[in-house]
């Protein structure tokens, strides 16, 4: 079943008185962000708006999860403009994305729904849903990433890629699978700690994760079996994409940023709160 999933592709944020006076208006001023803290409402930070070594005119594709029916829609950096390139008869979309040698072909899944959901683009309309697989529990998130089946033959095109999902409980954790070449769910990695299900993987196929719609959000690595720590947000850390040392994300509100892993610094790219309101993906088309 699973080539009907994939194809056959390889490659690669004290009081104040005077004279024992209390003042209303000085407690606002100097407490009100400490408040805020302890009852874990999440301040706008403030963002840098112009990536170092980014084009101005980058283009990626993003997607709103409380919109029913759900869309998906691309950025287009060059004049800044927004457009839609799909919308479901029904139903949301948490998480997409593009197959990585063959971008006519769309997956997405809505993260209330154990299904995978695939879409192709031909010529000049969008073919029906198909259902590509159902799982036993909700499908929080995909991603494409090379196999890391250890009986994967070797390529002079590089390794074969394959698309992963996960399966999420909050505070019970969760786990990612893989589709073998036996077409069958392969478990790939066990989340022992409070988790969402939101996970990317880099160029190299090193695996990301994040805490999700929390605030605020942590990013991990996950190298070998040690899950590292590194960054902290102030607002959640969504859907993402990890490319060239740099983390492309969503923050569960109207903002698609970007994460500069070797400045740790944060960049706006788009932000949008009056028309979307839990933008959950961002990805590229191949």
């Amino acid at each position: 079943m699973f080539s009907q999933i994939l194809g056959e592709v390889t490659a690669c944020r004290c009081l104040s008185c005077s004279k024992g006076v209390f003042s209303m208006k000085s407690f606002l001023v100097w407490c009100l962000p400490l408040v805020l803290t302890i009852l874990g409402v999440a301040q706008t930070p403030s963002y840098h708006t112009v990536p170092p070594r980014i084009p101005g005119f980058l283009t990626f594709y993003f997607t709103d999860a409380f919109e029913n029916p759900g869309s998906i829609y691309k950025f287009d950096g060059l004049n800044r403009s927004v457009s839609t390139i799909y919308t479901r008869p029904r139903g949301q979309i948490y998480s997409f994305t593009f197959h990585p040698f063959v971008p006519e072909k769309l997956y997405f899944v809505n993260a209330n729904d154990n299904k995978i959901f695939r879409i192709t683009w031909l010529q000049d309309h969008w073919s029906p849903e198909e259902v590509v697989y159902e799982h036993t529990t909700y499908v929080r998130d995909i991603a494409f990433a090379p196999d890391p089946s250890p009986t994967a033959p070797p390529s002079s095109a590089g390794p074969r890629w394959t698309l992963f999902f996960s399966e999420a409980w909050g505070a019970k954790g969760g786990k990612i699978y893989y589709f073998d070449r036996s077409n069958r769910p392969v478990l790939f990695f066990d989340v022992p700690f409070d988790w969402a299900g939101d996970f990317a993987f880099d160029e190299n196929g090193c695996l990301y994760l994040s805490s999700g719609n929390v605030s605020p959000a942590k990013l991990y690595k996950v190298e070998g079996r040690n899950v590292i720590t590194l960054y902290e947000h102030p607002r959640p850390i969504k859907g993402f994409v990890v490319k060239e040392g740099k983390v492309y994300f969503t923050d569960w509100d109207g903002s698609v940023l970007l994460l500069d892993l070797a400045i740790s610094q944060v960049f706006l790219l788009f932000n949008n709160p009056n028309r979307f309101r839990w933008i959950s993906d961002v990805g590229f088309r191949p």
